[in-house]
């Protein structure tokens, strides 16, 4: 399971480039980084799932740190958090098998956002185990081009009047 980072940066290419190069630079193991566009237009939260069992999550974090663009990092470590995934999958379907792609998209409760001649666009949020089962589901369809957000999680309960004055400390 990750040790999830929330990393409040500054709404700039620069301040994305500089947090990826020194994640590059330090060979820091990270996967499925999440770019996020905040409450505030001024900021971009990264969401960085951690691997405990390949680096150390405060290494990450003292690392992150150290960058003049970073105003805040949450160290999420043990809180109880809801982790959602997205995908758009647009799969071929001749008019004929409509009724079978909407039956598995409603099995997934996933949403037909798109309808052309030749292709449907479904829409599947979840866990990443669903997400990936639904694509997997969907190839026998023949699956022409997938979009994935990355998995997007935030702190259940009461967590924003904290998330909230910290970032008010940081401002």
């Amino acid at each position: 399971m990750p040790h999830w980072l929330a990393v409040t940066v500054e709404n700039s290419v620069e301040s994305l480039n500089r947090v990826f190069h020194l994640l590059r630079r330090r060979h820091l193991p990270v996967r499925d980084i999440s770019v996020c566009r905040t409450e505030d237009p001024e900021t971009l939260r990264l969401l960085i799932p951690v691997d405990p069992d390949r680096v150390d999550p405060q290494r990450v974090s003292a690392n992150l740190e150290k960058l003049l663009c970073v105003r805040a990092i949450e160290d999420w470590g043990e809180r109880p958090i809801v982790v959602r995934d997205m995908a758009l999958v647009k799969v071929r379907a001749p008019t004929e098998t409509w009724v079978e792609i909407a039956q598995l998209a409603e099995f997934y409760r996933a949403r037909i956002v798109d309808v052309g001649p030749e292709t449907l666009i479904v829409e599947v949020t979840g866990s990443t185990e669903k997400v990936d089962s639904c694509i997997a589901r969907l190839q026998r369809f023949g699956v022409v081009e997938v979009i994935r957000a990355g998995p997007m999680a935030m702190v259940r309960g009461q967590a924003e009047a904290a998330h909230a004055a910290r970032m008010a400390e940081a401002a």
